[in-house]
């Protein structure tokens, strides 16, 4: 395996894209002016189909690492920082009363959403959560389906996991994340644009 295709999906797993998804939930955030994305719902829910299609991907390249993420035991879920940010609320329901950068509590915009698809894993529901872990983390897995999960969850890749990968999938999921960052940041763009939108 090419440690050069490692290294890059590593570099955009982690600096890369933790820096264009805190810049572009913050500046959608500012950007947005009385609600205004709520105005243009056809255009978030285009980017939200792109968005759900990407994740899907990197699900599918991570079900070949389902075995280090069990021996980790879910490490990188840990804490209320875990949770859904502004973007991934809007793209997902744009009339989401919360508007705050990163909500630490309360359901996630999968709640609001696809609330009986979420509801519908009995098993996952209804295992015990993960003390002082992810709200969503169980002892049988995420309650949230990959798709419908926060932007940030199903980016990060830690080296034990990228080092499960083949290099072939070391670039479908380095393609995957660059389409990730141009929607965070096609949704700052939008935020900007919706504030002279006219209904």
């Amino acid at each position: 395996m090419s440690r050069i295709e490692r290294t890059k999906f590593l570099l955009w797993s982690r600096p890369i894209f933790r820096t264009c998804e805190i810049i572009s939930n913050h500046v959608a955030r500012l950007f947005e002016s009385n609600r205004s994305l709520t105005k243009v719902g056809k255009q978030l829910a285009e980017l939200n189909r792109k968005r759900m299609a990407y994740q899907r991907v990197l699900n599918r390249i991570g079900a070949s690492h389902g075995h280090v993420c069990m021996d980790c035991k879910g490490k990188c879920c840990g804490g209320a920082r875990e949770r859904d940010a502004f973007t991934d609320r809007v793209l997902q329901h744009p009339e989401t009363p919360h508007r705050r950068g990163r909500r630490k509590s309360g359901n996630m915009a999968a709640y609001d959403v696809a609330a009986d698809r979420v509801k519908s894993n009995n098993e996952v529901m209804e295992a015990p959560c993960v003390p002082g872990f992810c709200p969503e983390l169980t002892t049988k897995g995420c309650r949230i389906p990959y798709d419908l999960r926060p932007i940030q969850c199903t980016a990060y890749f830690c080296n034990a996991t990228i080092n499960a990968l083949s290099d072939k999938e070391c670039r479908t999921g380095s393609k995957a994340l660059i389409g990730l960052m141009k929607i965070q940041i096609a949704t700052a763009v939008l935020a900007l644009k919706s504030r002279w939108h006219k209904a």
